[in-house]
């Protein structure tokens, strides 16, 4: 009789079994990492979208005059645009403004911005009926918008200054995440 050398049964069991586990974590591990990813490329994008609005609102801001803080988020009537007006304390919740290429005499040509609901909206004609425009994606859901103004009013020897505040939450899979920013404006121009 020779003798061969072989697993048993019982041998092969063992290291199958061992190795089904072994690939069970592993497998498990792998696919926690793949959701893990999707949710922080979703939070990475929701957060692209809400910096992308709020650098386009400083820019236009920081070039713009006559500043007007409300707190109603329904703007008033195009020529009481045209008076500045400060939100130092309470803030407010519509920001009007000459833009840049704005005309003085025009008084349907302000850029207004304002939280409607739960999005950030834009309008380029004093905030008139149908000019109003989403900046954030609908996955952002913005809580709290606010404008803090001062030195709106020209030649008070004060240079304007805008700070925003948002808090909001946003639909990310597995969830929701909250976030808060808070960003300052100067304007460009000299107030003498």
């Amino acid at each position: 009789m020779s003798s061969h050398r072989a697993f048993t049964l019982i041998e092969l069991m063992v290291a199958v079994s061992i190795f089904a586990i072994v690939m069970l974590i592993g497998v498990g591990a792998l696919l926690s990492l793949v959701e893990t990813n999707r949710r922080a490329q979703a939070i990475n994008s929701v957060m692209n979208n809400l910096n992308a609005a709020v650098e386009s609102m400083s820019r236009s801001m920081r070039v713009g005059t006559s500043y007007y803080c409300s707190n109603s988020s329904i703007p008033p009537a195009p020529a009481t645009l045209d008076d500045p007006q400060d939100c130092p304390d309470d803030g407010g919740v519509l920001l009007a403004f000459e833009s840049a290429e704005g005309d003085s005499s025009e008084s349907n040509d302000q850029i207004v911005y304002r939280l409607n609901g739960t999005q950030l909206e834009r309008s380029l004609f004093s905030g008139a009926s149908n000019t109003w425009v989403a900046l954030t994606a609908p996955e952002v859901s913005i809580d709290t918008f606010d404008f803090f103004v001062i030195g709106s009013v020209r030649g008070d020897g004060i240079q304007p200054r805008i700070l925003m505040r948002i808090k909001g939450s946003a639909s990310v899979p597995g969830g929701s995440t909250q976030f808060t920013i808070q960003s300052s404006v100067v304007q460009r121009l000299l107030d003498l």
